[in-house]
Formats: structure tokens, C-alpha cells, sequence
């Protein structure tokens, strides 16, 4: 029996995995202060008191995941990936992968990340909750089938696809707003026509020449993959716009029966990891939007998972917003939304427009929708 109360994952052990000053991504030598690097856990820790302090999470039912299976991980990664990150991990410190540090309790944080999104998607499917939140670390959408990267040490919402396969789910969507491209996520689904993977991200940024339009799958996946890289400065209209004009569309054409979402929260106007200019009122509508859309093509079945976030002010807010529209409740009082609403940048800009525009007419999929759509209208 399926309960109204949506479900929340996380985990203790996840809060204490660590990158390590710097994560890769500051230099390590002469010259360079030591730093509190910027994706360090204690954020994400602030970020679920602030969901419990404002009572939101009364309206969860709050599970412990437990650590994700070598078969769960093998169902995405290569034997030799899961056993770099385990001895890495074991040692104590040092690199998995490409810019992906860890600590002693990476590689068990890694695993109950996974496993929350796995448990998470089955919990769905067994028609136990409609919706679920996994507020996790490591993130995810960068970790390849055989290397770590970027902070990603497994990528959770493409071994939740996997398992959801493994359990006789035909069609899945997955939707990745994570300001970086999901690249790991595009790898692991480019050649499978079940998986429709968009990713909403900025043009450019990371990694280099990764998520261009013209990326669109390939062999029986060709057209299954939808990017859409947003110029920076991209804000609140223009990622409302790509998802009533583009997502929304792909998903109806698509018609998955389960929705993951890569539900970064990087693409805020206060985070340092980008140039982009959502606020807290952008996550939850983007959140809400989905939500609805999940109630109308797959019985409410859709899990989101925390990717990006590296704001230690503004990232709580940024949850908070996320889960609010989760829970079905109004968007949040934000005490940093004065700082950026009233910013001309988010306004949808022509130049934004334009990679809309393009990909309305241009992408396969919604190629062939806007063709047959017409074709109706004509035999009218």
C-alpha cells in the first residue's frame, strides 16, 4: 500500500566523508593557504537541520538506507572501479579517480549513497511511497562506469536506473539540473534506447566539451539523450522555460514509468562551482513541476537524489525548497531571495531563448512530437 507521506533517505556516515582541502580543484603548494574546501559535509548536515528545524521533515517518513550491494554497484561500475575507491579509501586518503578525493569513510559513505538510492527507487516501485529525497553524499554524475570523478565516487541515480531495470521497469527518465554535466550518467545510457537522460546544465563549464546539443545517443539510444547547456548567467525564467518547453515534451514522448532526478542544487546564484543565478523559489518550482508530471505519466513514481551543492550558506535554503515541494507544500520564506530575484538575468534572455528554440525544432525526440503534433493539427 502506497502511503501519502514521501519517503527521506540519508544517512549519519554520508556526512562524514571528506574530499579533503581543496577537493583537487584548489592547488596544494607554495603560496596557497591551507582552505576549508567547499564541498565539505558539515554543509549538507546544516542543510537537513534546516529541513527538521522547520518541521518538513515531519511530513517525511524518514528511512536509513543500508550500504549498496557489489551486485547494486556492478550493475554500472567495473570490479576494478569499485576496488579503487575501496583502497583508496582503506588508506585513508588520496585520489579514486580524477578529482575525487576521500577519506577513511568514503568508500562506506559511497556505498550507503548508492544504497539509499537504490532502496529509495525499489521502495517506489513496490508502491510503498510515491516520492522520495535522498539527501546523500558522495554526489554521483560524474563517476563513470570505470573511474571515479569530480566528487563522484559511484553514480547513484545510474545504478537506481539499473536496479529499477533489474526489476522489470521498462522505460526511466532521468532528469539531471546539477549545474555540471552528467557525464557518467550519460556514458553509462548513451546506446539504450529505455533510458531518456536530460541534463540541464551550464554551457561549458565541466567537464570540457561534455553535454553539447549535438550529443543525442547513439546505435539504439540515438535520440534518448537531450542536453541543454544554458549560457551563464542563466536564472529562474529561462530554467522554467527549458523544462515547460523541453522536459516536459521529452517526458510526454517518452512516457517513462519511473522518474529519477539528479537534483543538484550548484546552479544557485550564491554557489561557487557556477555562473548561474537559480534561487531556492527556482528549485521548488522546477521540483513541483516534476512532481505533477510524475503523477501524470508514471502513478507519482519519481526519487530525487542531492547531487552538486557547494554554497554553505545558501545550500540548506536550497533543500529546504526542494523538499517543500516534495511534501507538497508552498515554496519557503528565503532570507537570501532579495540578493538575486531582483537581478535582470532572471528574466528570460534571448540568448537563452535561443537554445530552447533550437532544441524544440532541432532534438530528435521533440522533432518528431512537434511533427506529429502538426500533422494532427493539419488533418483537422
Amino acid at each position: 500500500m502506497s502511503t501519502s507521506r514521501p519517503a527521506w533517505y540519508s544517512h549519519e556516515l554520508c556526512f562524514w566523508h571528506d574530499p579533503g582541502s581543496g577537493s583537487g580543484y584548489v592547488p596544494v603548494g607554495p603560496g596557497v593557504e591551507p582552505l576549508r574546501q567547499f564541498a565539505v559535509d558539515p554543509d549538507l548536515r546544516r542543510a537537513e537541520g534546516l529541513v527538521k528545524v522547520s518541521g518538513v521533515q515531519d511530513r517525511f517518513t524518514v528511512v536509513t538506507p543500508t550500504p549498496a550491494t557489489d551486485e547494486d554497484l556492478l550493475l554500472v561500475h567495473t570490479p576494478g572501479h569499485i576496488e579503487r575507491v575501496e583502497a583508496t579509501s582503506a588508506i585513508g586518503s588520496g585520489d579514486a579517480g580524477v578529482y575525487a578525493y576521500v577519506n577513511y569513510h568514503s568508500a562506506q559513505a559511497a556505498r550507503l549513497a548508492a544504497g539509499a538510492c537504490v532502496q529509495a527507487t525499489e521502495s517506489v516501485l513496490d508502491g510503498r511511497f510515491d516520492r522520495a529525497y535522498c539527501l546523500v553524499r558522495p554526489p554521483g554524475h560524474h563517476a563513470e562506469p570505470d573511474r571515479a570523478m569530480a566528487l563522484c565516487l559511484y553514480n547513484n541515480v545510474a545504478v537506481a536506473a539499473r536496479a529499477a531495470q533489474r526489476r522489470g521497469v521498462r522505460r526511466v527518465m532521468i532528469l539531471d539540473w546539477d549545474v555540471h554535466h552528467g557525464n557518467g550518467i550519460q556514458r553509462a545510457f548513451y546506446e539504450d534506447p529505455d533510458v531518456l537522460y536530460v541534463s540541464l546544465h551550464q554551457d561549458g563549464l565541466f567537464p570540457a566539451a561534455s553535454g553539447l546539443v549535438t550529443e543525442t545517443g547513439t546505435g539504439a539510444g540515438a535520440g534518448s539523450t537531450l542536453n541543454v547547456p544554458l549560457p551563464a548567467g542563466t536564472g529562474h525564467d529561462a530554467y522554467l522555460a527549458a523544462v515547460d518547453r523541453l522536459v516536459v515534451p521529452a517526458a510526454r514522448a517518452f512516457r517513462p514509468d519511473l522518474i529519477l532526478v539528479a537534483a543538484g542544487v550548484d546552479a544557485s546564484g550564491h554557489d561557487p562551482m557556477g555562473r548561474m543565478m537559480c534561487t531556492s523559489r527556482t528549485f521548488h518550482a522546477m521540483t513541483a513541476t516534476l512532481c505533477r508530471l510524475a503523477d501524470e505519466l508514471t502513478r507519482g513514481r519519481i526519487v530525487f537524489a542531492h547531487e552538486g551543492g557547494y554554497s554553505a550558506w545558501y545550500q540548506p535554503m536550497l533543500v529546504l525548497g526542494t523538499a517543500t515541494a516534495i511534501a507538497g507544500l508552498p515554496a519557503p520564506q528565503d532570507p537570501f531571495l532579495h540578493s538575486l530575484d531582483h537581478l535582470p538575468g532572471q528574466r528570460l534572455q534571448r540568448h537563452q531563448d535561443r537554445v530552447i528554440t533550437h532544441l524544440e525544432t532541432h532534438h530528435p525526440l521533440l522533432a518528431r512530437t512537434a511533427a506529429v503534433a502538426s500533422a494532427r493539427g493539419g488533418g483537422r
